[in-house]
């Protein structure tokens, strides 16, 4: 059921058509949902959190995020350190996206890993558009119940 509504979703977000252009040194932040979930069923943790981007060209980035869940009272903070390869710079700004993720839950729990994903930018103006990124974390943390990562999020570049 949360897949296919999570589908539908992003199906509706390719219908937006914006004139969102990006260039070197453009400075994004967003802010939105995290929904991390197993490729395999079972567990699953919706959260919120924030991030920011900055563009070293026009096509490459890097884009620290911080997202917290809470779930059952244990909570789990991820910080994570990505850089964005941008294939499409136009209207649906399309990009791969490989990072470092540093993931703490209460009682000490720690994991750190390499996460890989892919994700786009769907501009509604200018300035603001709608991002959506899904990344598979290689720690696996707990155990394989909580690989994927769903993010979806508003996105606004400065100066534009």
């Amino acid at each position: 059921m949360k897949t296919k509504l999570l589908a539908l979703a992003l199906v509706g977000l390719f219908a937006i058509n914006g004139a969102m252009a990006q260039e070197q040194g453009d400075i994004r932040v967003n802010a939105g949902l995290i929904n991390l979930f197993s490729p395999y069923g079972g567990d699953y943790r919706i959260g919120f959190g924030f991030g920011g981007e900055y563009l070293i060209t026009d096509a490459i980035s890097v884009a620290p995020s911080y997202y917290l869940t809470n779930k059952d009272d244990f909570k789990v903070n991820i910080f994570s350190i990505d850089g964005r390869y941008y294939f499409m710079t136009d209207d649906i700004q399309a990009y791969g996206v490989a990072g470092v993720s540093f993931i703490n839950g209460d009682g000490g729990f720690s994991e750190t890993g390499l996460a890989l994903g892919a994700g786009a930018i769907f501009g509604i103006s200018d300035a603001v558009g709608i991002n959506a990124e899904l990344k598979y974390q290689l720690n696996k943390p707990f155990d394989d119940a909580l690989g994927l990562q769903a993010n979806i999020g508003v996105v606004y570049t400065f100066g534009k």
